[in-house]
C-alpha cells in the first residue's frame, strides 16, 4: 500500500467547548445541529476520504475488526485544578466523527487503552463520555490494564525486547485486525512531542510501560515499531495542546486534523506543523535512521506550521526561577551519556544543559512534572526547598550557576530535601524525602512534593468532581485483577526500580529475520500469584493514599 500524509484544516469556529468529555446533549438533536460538531465530522471525512483516495487504505479495514487506539493517559475534566478542562487526551468528537467514517462491512470495532498508573481506564471511559458512545453505536470498551496477556520477544529490538501483549490485541499480530491511532496533538516533558507510534506505550501493562522510561525511552519507543505499526494514524489537533505535558497543557487554536498509512511519516510531518525541526527529535530521528519511514510517502494539504509552546523540562531554566524562585535544583549523573566534569571544575551553560538532559526521559521530567502540577493545582513552592535528581558526577551535583556540592554539603543546606530516582538512593540519609524508582512512579514526586511542602493535593480532595467515581472505578479494576491473577493469569511483569536492560532470553537461529517470535509465559506458581496479589494490594493502597 502507497504511503500518504493528508493534512487537514478546520475553519474558524468555537472548538474548545467539550474538546474532553461529551455534554449530557450528546446524542440529542441539539447535538447534531451543533457546528463544531457539523465542522469536526466534515473535517474527519475529509481527511479519511483523500487519504483512502491516495492509498486505498479503506478496503484493508472491510471484513477486518478495528482496534482504535486513542491518548486517555489523563482526562483533565473538573479534577479540581484551577480550570475545568485540558486538552490532554483524544477529543471525543473525533473518536465518533471516525466511527461514523467507518465502513459498514467493518467487522467489529472497540476503543482500547490503557490509562496512566493510578487512573482506571474504565474510569477516563466514563470520565470522557465514550461509554456513552460505546452504547450509542454498537462499540466494544476495553481496558488493556485488566487483561491477560501474552510474552512476545522482538529481536530487533535494542531495549524492549520483551513485550507483554494483551491477548485481545494477538489478531494484529497475525494481520487479522486494525489498529487506528487516534493521539493527542500535544508537546511532552519527556520526548519533546507525544503523537502517533509513542500512543503504542498505552498498549503495554504498567510495570513494562515504566521499565526503561529513562534515558532509554525514545530507543524503548521505536522498539515498539518492530512489533506492530499503525494501519492508520488520525491525529486530533482540533484543539492542540501546549506545554508540561503529561501535566495539564494549555489549549492552542490549531484547528488541524493529520492522517496517515505511515506511522513515522505522519509524526514527522505534524511535528513539523507544530513548529519542530524533526531532525531535532531524538525519538523521530532514531526511527528515521532504523528504516521505518518511506521516503516516497505523498504529502498532501497546508504544512504551514503554527507553533505551538514546547515543554521544558529544565529545573535550571529561566521560567522555573521565575515560578519557584525559593527552589535549588541539583542534577548530577555518571551515566556514559553524560559530560565529564573534572574534578574541582564547574560546569559551564552547555555542560549543565547536557548533564540535565541524561536522563530527560526518567526523573528530570517527572521532577518538573510535579511542580507543574502544584501550580495548576493553583500552589506555590513559597520555602527553601533542594530538588535532587541523577546519582552524582563523581560524588557532585551542580546547580543552575554549574557550582558542585558533595554530599556532606547537601546535608547543610537550608530547608527541605527531595531526592528524585533509584540514581539518589545514596541521598537517603540527608533528605527529607526520597523518591524511589527508575523511572519512579508517575506522580511519586508529586506527592513527595505535597508531603514536604505539607500542603494537600486537591486531585485527591472533594474539589475534585471525579474522585468518587475515580475511586470506584479503581475498586471495580482491582477485582477484576485479582480474579485473573487467582485463575493463574498474568497480567504485568514485576516491577523493576532500577536502571537496566534485561536480556532475558537468548537469541535462537531464526530470529534474525523474524520481528516478533512467541515467548510462552510459564504457569504461574502459588507463590508468584501470592506476590502478585500483595504487589497489587500495595498498588491499590498507594492510589488511595494520594
Amino acid at each position: 500500500m502507497s504511503s500518504a500524509v493528508v493534512v487537514t484544516r478546520l475553519p474558524p469556529g468555537e472548538y474548545q467547548r467539550d474538546t474532553v468529555a461529551l455534554p449530557p446533549e450528546f446524542g440529542r438533536p441539539s447535538w447534531e445541529n451543533r457546528q463544531d460538531v457539523k465542522a469536526i465530522r466534515a473535517g474527519v471525512r475529509q481527511c479519511l476520504d483523500t487519504l483512502d483516495a491516495h492509498t486505498g487504505f479503506r478496503q484493508k479495514l472491510s471484513g477486518r475488526s478495528v482496534f482504535l487506539k486513542p491518548n486517555l493517559v489523563t482526562v483533565y475534566h473538573r479534577m479540581g485544578l484551577v480550570e475545568d478542562d485540558y486538552p490532554e487526551s483524544t477529543d471525543p468528537r473525533v473518536i465518533e466523527a471516525i466511527v461514523q467514517w467507518l465502513p459498514v462491512s467493518t467487522k467489529s470495532i472497540a476503543i482500547v487503552e490503557s490509562s496512566g498508573r493510578g487512573v482506571p481506564t474504565r474510569g477516563s471511559f466514563v470520565t470522557a463520555g465514550l461509554d456513552r458512545l460505546a452504547r450509542r453505536y454498537g462499540l466494544r470498551l476495553v481496558a488493556l490494564e485488566e487483561e491477560p496477556v501474552e510474552r512476545i520477544y522482538v529481536p530487533q529490538a535494542r531495549v524492549q525486547k520483551e513485550v507483554l501483549l494483551p491477548r485481545i490485541l494477538h489478531p494484529l499480530l497475525e494481520g487479522e485486525a486494525a489498529l487506528i491511532s487516534l493521539p493527542k496533538m500535544k508537546t511532552n516533558l519527556y520526548t519533546q512531542v507525544t503523537l502517533g507510534f509513542k500512543n503504542a506505550m498505552g498498549l503495554l501493562p504498567y510495570n513494562l510501560r515504566q521499565r526503561n522510561h529513562n534515558w532509554a525511552l525514545e530507543q524503548k519507543l521505536v522498539d515498539l515499531l518492530w512489533l506492530f505499526q499503525p494501519d492508520v494514524t488520525l491525529i486530533d489537533g482540533v484543539v492542540g495542546g501546549q506545554g508540561h505535558c503529561p501535566a495539564p497543557v494549555d489549549p492552542i487554536d490549531s484547528r488541524l486534523l493529520v492522517g496517515g498509512t505511515n506511522a513515522l511519516e505522519t509524526d514527522w510531518t505534524t511535528a513539523g506543523l507544530m513548529g519542530f525541526v524533526p531532525e531535532q527529535i531524538p525519538l523521530l530521528r532514531m526511527a528515521r535512521e532504523l528504516g521505518f519511514g518511506d521516503d516516497r510517502t505523498e504529502i498532501v494539504g497546508d504544512c504551514s506550521p503554527i507553533p505551538f509552546r514546547r515543554a521544558d523540562p529544565s529545573l535550571f531554566s529561566a521560567e522555573f526561577r521565575r515560578l519557584f524562585p525559593r527552589v535549588l535544583a541539583l542534577v548530577g549523573h555518571q551515566k556514559p551519556m553524560a559530560p565529564v566534569v573534572p574534578v574541582g571544575a564547574c560546569l559551564d551553560g552547555a555542560g549543565l544543559c547536557a548533564m540535565e538532559s541524561v536522563c530527560r526521559g526518567g526523573c528530570l521530567a517527572s521532577t518538573r512534572f510535579a511542580f507543574e502540577m502544584i501550580l495548576r493545582e493553583g500552589l506555590r513552592c513559597d520555602f527553601p526547598l533542594t530538588v535532587i535528581v541523577g546519582g552524582g558526577a563523581q560524588g557532585r551535583w551542580f546547580d543552575r550557576e554549574g557550582k558542585a556540592y558533595r554530599k556532606e554539603e547537601i546535608a547543610n543546606l537550608p530547608g527541605k530535601k527531595m531526592a528524585v530516582g533509584a540514581c539518589t538512593r545514596i541521598l537517603t540519609s540527608q533528605v527529607d524525602r526520597w523518591v524511589d524508582g527508575c523511572m519512579p512512579f508517575p506522580n511519586a514526586p508529586h506527592a513527595a512534593l505535597h508531603q514536604v511542602s505539607g500542603s494537600h493535593c486537591r486531585v485527591f480532595s472533594l474539589k475534585n468532581r471525579r474522585l468518587l467515581p475515580m475511586l470506584w472505578a479503581t475498586l471495580q479494576m482491582a477485582w477484576v485483577r485479582r480474579r485473573r491473577i487467582l485463575a493463574g493469569e498474568w497480567l504485568d511483569v514485576p516491577l523493576a526500580t532500577d536502571d537496566q536492560i534485561l536480556e532475558s532470553r537468548p537469541s535462537s537461529i531464526g530470529d534474525e529475520v523474524s520481528q516478533w517470535v512467541f515467548w510462552p509465559l510459564p504457569p504461574s506458581s502459588r507463590n508468584e500469584r501470592q506476590e502478585m496479589l500483595h504487589r497489587e494490594w500495595q498498588s491499590l493502597l498507594a492510589t488511595f493514599r494520594g
